[in-house]
C-alpha cells in the first residue's frame, strides 16, 4: 500500500521544500532514519539534503513515519533581535542613541558601520528624526544611510523617505544556521592548513578586499573592533589564499570577511577556513551562526546553503538625497 506521508508532506500538512524532516525509511536491510532539508516532494518520492550536505532521493513508499523537525533557535529568532546581535559582531567606531535608532560611524568603510539601524518602532515625527539622523552624519562628513529590514519598516518610512529623494541600495540576505548543522554539512571540508589569529595581520589584510587596493587604517580598525574576534586564514608562505572572519557575541558567532583568491577558487578552501573558526567559535560557547550576503550573489548564497544556512530575513540600505 503506498505511504501518505508522500502526499501529506507535499499538500496536506502545508510542508515546503527548506522544512528540515525527519524520516523513517524501509530499506533491504533494516529501517533506517534520514532527516535533512525537504528539497523536493512529488507523489513518488522525496528529495532531502542531508546535514553533511549530501542529497538523498527516497520512494514516497518506503517511508513508513515522518515528522517535521521544529526550527531551532537560529531561524526563530525574530528580525530585529537578530539585528542587533549582527551589530555587535561588527562594530562601528562611534555609536549615538536617536529616538531608539542606532546611528554608526567608522569613516565610510562599510554600510554596516556607517548607517543608522532603524528599528520596526513606530516613530512619533518622522522628518525631524531623518533631520537628526542626517545632521549627525554631516557633523562626520559621511552621507546619511539608513539600515532597514524590508517587511519591518516604521509606518509611513518608506513613504517619507520616497518622498524626501532617499533612494535605496544594496540589498542583502540575513542568513541563519544552527553551528552544529554548519559543522556536520562541511565535515568534507578539503584537508589544509587553516592558521587561526585573534588580529589580522598584513598578509591578512591584503588579502580581504584585494581588488580594492590597501584598505585604509580605519578599515582594519573597523575589523579588528571586537572583544571576541578570530582570523582564519589558509597561507602559502607569506601570502593568504583565503581568509575569513568570526566574531562570538554570547551564543552567536556571524561569519564575514570570507575572501578566496581568484587563482585558488573551487578548491574548498572559502569552507575550510569557515569550518576551522566555527570550530573555535563552538569552544568560545557559540550554538548559533549567522551571515550576510548581497542578494546578487548568488554562488555564495549556494555555499552557504549547502553548508546549512537558510534565509532569515532581507535588508535594504535607504541614502540620503
Amino acid at each position: 500500500m503506498r505511504s501518505s506521508l508522500g502526499q501529506s508532506i507535499s499538500s496536506i500538512a502545508g510542508v515546503q521544500a527548506g522544512d528540515v524532516v525527519s524520516l523513517r525509511v524501509s530499506t533491504p536491510r533494516g529501517p533506517t532514519e534520514v532527516v535533512g532539508t525537504l528539497v523536493a516532494a512529488s507523489a513518488d518520492a522525496l528529495s532531502v539534503r542531508r546535514r553533511d550536505g549530501s542529497v538523498v532521493e527516497v520512494a514516497v513508499d518506503d517511508v513508513t513515519a515522518g515528522r517535521v523537525v521544529p526550527p531551532g533557535p537560529a531561524a526563530t529568532i525574530s528580525a530585529g533581535d537578530l539585528q542587533a546581535v549582527m551589530a555587535q559582531g561588527w562594530r562601528a567606531i562611534e555609536t549615538a542613541d536617536c529616538g531608539g535608532w542606532l546611528l554608526r560611524a567608522g569613516g565610510g568603510f562599510t554600510g554596516r558601520a556607517n548607517s543608522a539601524l532603524v528599528p520596526p518602532d513606530p516613530v512619533a515625527d518622522l522628518p525631524a528624526q531623518l533631520a537628526q539622523v542626517r545632521h549627525w552624519y554631516d557633523e562626520r562628513g559621511l552621507p546619511a544611510k539608513l539600515q532597514v529590514v524590508i517587511g519591518h519598516e516604521p509606518p509611513g518610512l518608506v513613504e517619507a523617505l520616497e518622498e524626501s529623494g532617499w533612494t535605496t541600495a544594496w540589498r542583502t540576505h540575513a542568513m541563519t544556521a544552527e553551528l552544529g548543522h554548519v559543522l556536520r554539512a562541511a565535515s568534507a571540508a578539503p584537508a589544509a592548513t587553516v592558521h587561526l589569529h585573534p588580529r589580522p595581520d598584513e598578509s591578512w589584510l591584503a588579502a580581504y578586499r584585494n581588488d580594492e587596493g590597501p584598505l585604509s587604517p580605519v578599515a582594519a580598525q573597523i575589523i579588528g573592533n571586537h572583544p571576541d574576534v578570530v582570523f582564519a586564514s589558509v597561507r602559502e608562505e607569506d601570502r593568504c589564499l583565503a581568509v575569513a572572519r568570526v566574531a562570538v557575541d554570547g551564543r552567536w558567532a556571524g561569519l564575514s570577511c570570507v575572501e578566496v583568491d581568484d587563482v585558488h577558487r573551487r578548491r574548498g578552501l572559502a569552507q575550510a577556513v569557515t569550518t576551522a573558526a566555527m570550530r573555535w567559535a563552538v569552544d568560545r560557547g557559540a550554538r548559533r551562526t549567522y551571515l550576510q550576503v548581497v542578494t546578487s550573489n548568488e554562488p555564495a548564497t549556494a555555499l552557504w546553503e549547502r553548508l546549512g544556512y537558510r534565509y532569515h530575513h532581507d535588508y535594504v540600505y535607504w541614502n540620503a538625497p
